[in-house]
């Protein structure tokens, strides 16, 4: 089967990855273009032991860490959107999260595109759900007359990771 006819189904997720990993939408689309010519012109080669899809996967991402991964910027706290929440979790946690909760692979086929065993994966999938629960994180104010609705709103705040301030009978 040729080429084109075993990775155009993936193309468009690939591209979606990309984009979601790099922060920047033209900026993923080069990192792919560039995946795709390395393949065309043979330098890089997918895997005949994985699926086309994994493979694929498996390309980019040798392509983004040997260039990519290491010119990533440094983001500040100014940005506040989901794409610079994104780019503040660890590159190789960032990958891992995407790739099982945006793309739907299982975390043995992340480990195949990452080159990780199981155990590493299910590790970094937790330390980026511990930094964007971390990024959501919030301080609250409950204003509640009633005691006791206060103190199940207190629990269930707290319970969701965000800090109680303080409870008031009334907004003045």
């Amino acid at each position: 089967m040729r080429l084109l006819a075993q990775l155009a189904p993936h193309l468009p997720y690939v591209r979606r990855y990309a984009r979601a990993l790099t922060g920047d939408q033209r900026t993923g689309d080069q990192y792919v273009r560039v995946a795709l010519e390395a393949l065309a012109a043979g330098e890089q080669n997918l895997d005949p032991g994985l699926s086309p899809r994994v493979a694929l996967y498996q390309v980019f991402h040798a392509i983004w860490l040997n260039t990519g991964a290491k010119l990533e910027p440094v983001t500040d706290d100014e940005g506040r959107g989901p794409a610079d929440r994104l780019m503040r979790i660890a590159p190789r946690s960032r990958q891992a999260f995407l790739l099982t909760a945006l793309e739907g692979f299982t975390p043995s086929e992340a480990g195949q595109i990452l080159g990780a065993d199981f155990e590493e994966v299910e590790r970094l999938i937790s330390e980026a759900q511990s930094e964007i629960d971390a990024e959501l994180a919030t301080e609250v104010l409950i204003i509640e007359d009633e005691p006791v609705i206060a103190a199940d709103i207190e629990a269930l705040v707290r319970e969701l990771g965000h800090e109680v301030l303080e409870i008031a009978a009334t907004r003045t």
